[in-house]
């Protein structure tokens, strides 16, 4: 029998129409289906109380994963999660919550004017003083204020990673000039009412500025980053993105993609990047489905990739026609990886080639062996990623274990299964892991994100570690890596910026800029060195990134063209081969897989959350709640080929739109009413009672032209 032969997904409703059961039917195999129930229990409002994923309905002593307890007036109250623990909100008269309350015995206040717009702040931990995490200036009716468009506008914030200032707005509200001062420490500020004291707290340089111009239409035309490097956008009559250009400072201005053309539903056709390589993309005519990528320049074919799906839309195949069929160790290895799903649409097994070495990396002039190599994937009911079998020369083997209530989970080492205690030692009060391995520890902030990651442990002096800041608004602005030697501490150091990273390092005295640039399907890199450039690579060099269907970085291109790096990855995000002209140049690759950094500690940062790639799973539960499934751990819900995450909150479908997102850095304009209104509870029975951050649906300046598809 075929493995999606009678396996309907049925939907019970009671008799308000409201949902109650979800059925589906798992197969893998030629076997017997067998029946997965999802429940939901509605209270007399008909509001969802209590939700059970199929492995926690099947045992009757287990809780619900997600329980919700509201207010008379339908505003969630308390929140419990198995994976996320619990929450508790108080609200005000106004709907605007006051107060906020965690499992790990956290409390977040709010202030207020008037007007209802928060003025201030203020987080306390369970064993610590409260300390004002945020303040807020507003403009008033000032002439001074009017002509910069800043009347009632947000103009200084106050947050955990220095100050913002938004200094002049469009007349449609664009944010056309702001500036980002750092903090003085990396200490958790307590900002005080003095606008002198808390200048006091930041740095003495001067900010960094950059600045955005409108057309009549909102659309932006011209960037100026914080080092005063321009990229320039220009649209067609109907808003799309027909070119990108980028002026160096004190240089003339080069086009980094152009003559982009598209379909009538709005696909790109073709574009022509500023190397000469042309990309050419094709769709099936029936349902849209990319089906080929074509990258040449000149007569040379770079890249052809071809994708087969099956008819719900899940890659079947993805073959490179580029790459030649090759023979090593008796085995015939075809450039083509393949896909299996179970009736769940889960992977279950992957078939592809990698490297032999264990470095992974090779030279392009001289390429390692590659062998074939098969992945097979076991889950729980739940979606927990239990099994990875690995078949082939590299060792991404892996066996996790779940708590028996919820879906926390820890790794098998050295054949020692965790146990319970194990399980509950291993993450925090609301979901946090504690340490990807031993003597590597994770501290979290009181907002949930990861602050620190304790990379070597020493007992006679200081450890190695990395450390994070964020905005207010969940961004990471600011990377510091401390590497402790015999001699001194070594700094290496990341600012992130609006299409700009600064990035220093102590040891070797390096300067570097990092000017981002998204070209339309693709992104360019810009490495502009302040120091002695690396033996080997030239100041100001782009980088032009390819992308696959996932926004994964698969190759690096210069300014003729010519290959710098190329990259190969295994289904959920692991590298199965890399190579390069130089191993140095390479290095110097940020963006990998699904088009998102990975840090030293080989996490992939997606913007609110941490993926880890060894383990397929997120490292803490989705700050969004239950809005993409009751496993707040799941990557993608085990469908890594089809799907892609865009900033660690939701999944979405390779074919419903192209992941320019997966790369931008999101940059929040400032709103008049406040971010942690009602309104950012979009839909108040999956998300986890106070706030954690402000929606997707706010107000957004996007470091690149918005897509009008």
């Amino acid at each position: 029998m075929s493995r999606h032969a009678q396996t309907p997904h049925l939907s019970v409703t009671d008799s308000r129409g409201l949902p109650v059961r979800q059925v589906a039917y798992w197969r893998e195999d030629g076997s017997e289906s067998e029946a997965r129930i999802t429940a939901v229990q509605h209270d007399v409002g008909g509001r969802p109380v209590a939700q059970r994923d199929p492995r926690l309905f099947a045992d009757a002593s287990a809780p619900a994963n997600l329980r919700t307890i509201y207010s008379l007036t339908g505003q969630v109250l308390i929140t419990l999660s198995v994976d996320a623990g619990w929450r508790v909100t108080l609200w005000g008269e106004a709907r605007q919550p006051l107060h906020g309350w965690d499992g790990r015995g956290s409390l977040r206040s709010i202030e207020y004017d008037k007007q209802l717009r928060p003025q201030a702040v203020f987080e306390h931990a369970g064993d610590g003083a409260p300390l004002c995490a945020e303040r807020y200036a507003y403009a008033g009716s000032d002439p001074t204020f009017a002509v910069r468009n800043q009347c009632g506008q947000l103009i200084r914030h106050d947050d955990p990673a220095g100050t913002q200032l938004f200094e002049q707005f469009g007349l449609t509200g664009g944010i056309r000039t702001q500036s980002r001062r750092f903090l003085c420490s990396f200490d958790s500020p307590d900002w005080p009412v003095s606008l002198s004291e808390r200048d006091k707290l930041l740095e003495d340089a001067h900010a960094a500025t950059s600045y955005t111009r409108f057309n009549p239409l909102s659309e932006i035309i011209e960037q100026i980053d914080a080092r005063e490097h321009r990229q320039l956008f220009s649209q067609t009559v109907d808003g799309q993105l027909r070119e990108v250009g980028l002026q160096l400072k004190g240089s003339a201005p080069k086009t980094l993609v152009g003559a982009i053309q598209y379909d009538a539903q709005g696909h790109t056709l073709r574009e022509t990047a500023g190397n000469g390589v042309l990309t050419t993309f094709d769709y099936a005519a029936e349902d849209g489905r990319l089906i080929s990528l074509l990258r040449q320049r000149g007569n040379d074919i770079l890249q052809d990739l071809r994708y087969a799906y099956d008819p719900v839309g899940n890659v079947l195949s993805v073959e490179d026609a580029a790459l030649p069929i090759r023979y090593f160790a008796n085995q015939r290895i075809e450039p083509v990886n393949r896909y299996r799903y179970d009736s769940l649409d889960q992977l279950i097994e992957a078939t592809g080639w990698e490297a032999c070495q264990t470095s992974k990396f090779s030279l392009i002039a001289d390429p390692a062996a590659i062998a074939n190599y098969t992945q097979t994937y076991r889950y729980d009911r739940a979606g927990n990623l239990l099994e990875l079998t690995h078949n082939g020369p590299q060792r991404h083997g892996q066996r996790l274990l779940a708590a028996k209530h919820s879906n926390r989970c820890l790794p098998v080492r050295d054949g020692l299964e965790p146990g319970e205690e194990d399980l509950r030692n291993g993450f925090d009060a609301n979901g946090n892991l504690l340490g990807l391995q031993p003597g590597q520890t994770f501290n979290w902030d009181l907002r949930n994100q990861l602050r620190e990651v304790r990379l070597v442990l020493r007992e006679d002096r200081s450890d190695d570690n990395e450390q994070y800041r964020y905005t207010a608004d969940g961004m990471r602005v600011h990377k510091i890596r401390l590497i402790q030697t015999n001699a001194k501490t070594l700094m290496a150091e990341v600012r992130y910026l609006p299409n700009l990273q600064i990035r220093t390092h102590s040891g070797t005295g390096e300067m570097l800029q990092i000017i981002s640039v998204r070209a339309g399907r693709s992104s360019v890199q810009v490495l502009h060195w302040e120091s002695e450039p690396p033996k080997g690579n030239d100041n100001d060099q782009p980088r032009y990134n390819l992308n696959d269907h996932l926004g994964s970085c698969t190759m690096e291109l210069d300014t003729t063209g010519q290959l710098i790096s190329q990259e190969q990855y295994h289904p959920f995000g692991t590298t199965a081969w890399f190579a390069g002209r130089s191993e140095i140049e390479a290095s110097y690759k940020t963006l990998r897989y699904s088009g998102k950094e990975r840090d030293a500690t080989g996490l992939y940062y997606y913007g609110f959350r941490y993926y880890m790639a060894s383990w397929q799973r997120w490292l803490n539960p989705d700050p969004a709640g239950v809005i993409d499934g009751l496993n707040l751990f799941s990557m993608v819900k085990n469908n890594p080929l089809t799907y892609f995450d865009i900033d660690g909150r939701i999944r979405e479908g390779v074919n419903e739109e192209y992941p320019a997102k997966a790369t931008i850095k999101y940059f929040r304009a400032p709103q008049s009413s406040t971010p942690f209104s009602e309104n950012s509870i979009s839909n108040e029975s999956t998300r986890f009672g106070f706030p954690d951050t402000p929606p997707l649906s706010s107000q957004v300046m996007s470091a690149s032209p918005p897509s009008k598809r």
